[in-house]
């Protein structure tokens, strides 16, 4: 139970500090830089990692029954309009908004919807009350954190007069937010079915800890396909492929950086769900996504984006974070 769940923590501070390096490449547009970060996060890293740890890797999807393979696809390519849609959300909300939004508003359905399907008895039992219990209280910390973006971008000051309070601007990124939420959930329905995966991984000869990575690679590659079609309209568009020859060098090395994060923090969220039991996916989800939404509060801290904050959206933040926390505590208790 305790590595489950170290695995899992340091799974979502490692998911929520992936978009972080983003802000470093200000020479590009926020369309060519995401354009060349989900080329190598949902495309490349997956099955560079897939390839390493999982022996035979390409001879096991032919034994994956159509049922598994249809269920896991069309979960990753749903998710990946959900990831589509974070981009946009980041861009027009910021990291902290958006992180709270879609990694927080997620977790009802992303941990609810394995327990209905795979343990629907449960349900009525002191520890399905629990888990209802803790989701609720979980989501009580996510809209804290909303409200203190909302409080943030109104507050006045320097963001105002930037320009980046605009109600128009706010109301697209809380739109793209919430639609975003309810899609990236259908990555963890993805887990819960995915066992097949595992099995014929492991008994290829992959360790119990890599074997949720053969999955990995293929739900995840379903993902990639609305990224790379919207990246292509965008980038063609707005006329931007030859701001690819205009960019400094450092532009190139953060993406597979963030690529290797995003994929090792997934990795390792498959691991820890794994470790946490049958109830994996249900308990590690909300621990996953809201370590996702700290982790995101701190590299929106750093980054300035709450400098001009005024003091009440300041104490709703850390209060939400602080309810998180105390849902992750009831969580962890659990299986105990």
């Amino acid at each position: 139970m305790l590595l489950g769940l170290t695995l899992t923590i340091v799974a979502g501070v490692l998911g929520g500090s992936v978009l972080a390096p983003i802000k470093r490449m200000r020479r590009w547009p926020f369309h060519n830089s995401w354009a060349v970060y989900s080329l190598w996060a949902y495309f490349i890293m997956p099955w560079v990692v897939g390839f390493a740890t999982v022996p035979g890797l390409l001879s096991i999807y032919p034994q994956v029954s159509l049922r598994t393979a249809l269920i896991c696809g069309l979960s990753g390519f749903g998710w990946g309009f959900a990831v589509v849609l974070f981009g946009v959300a980041v861009n027009l909300a910021g990291l902290t908004l958006a992180s709270a939004i879609i990694y927080g508003a997620s977790v009802a359905v992303g941990s609810l919807s394995p327990l209905l399907i795979s343990h629907p008895e449960r349900l009525a039992t002191a520890q399905g009350a629990l888990i209802v219990a803790a989701n609720a209280v979980m989501v009580a910390g996510i809209v804290l954190s909303a409200l203190a973006g909302k409080v943030r971008d109104s507050g006045g000051g320097e963001r105002a007069a930037a320009g980046t309070a605009d109600p128009r601007r706010f109301a697209r990124g809380l739109a793209a937010s919430l639609a975003a939420a309810i899609l990236s959930s259908l990555f963890n329905i993805a887990l819960a079915y995915g066992s097949e995966f595992n099995r014929l991984a492991i008994a290829a000869g992959a360790s119990p800890w890599n074997a949720a990575n053969a999955q990995w690679a293929f739900t995840v590659s379903f993902g990639y396909l609305p990224n790379l079609a919207v990246s292509l309209v965008v980038l063609r568009r707005e006329r931007a492929w030859r701001i690819y020859s205009e960019g400094p060098a450092s532009h190139w090395i953060w993406p597979p950086l963030m690529g290797f994060m995003w994929i090792g923090g997934t990795a390792l969220y498959g691991s820890g769900a794994g470790a946490l039991g049958s109830l994996g996916p249900v308990i590690g989800w909300p621990i996953y996504m809201s370590m996702m939404i700290i982790a995101g509060s701190f590299w929106g801290w750093v980054t300035g984006e709450w400098e001009h904050a005024p003091r009440r959206a300041l104490v709703l933040l850390a209060g939400g974070i602080v309810v998180q926390i105390v849902a992750i505590s009831m969580l962890s208790a659990v299986n105990r």
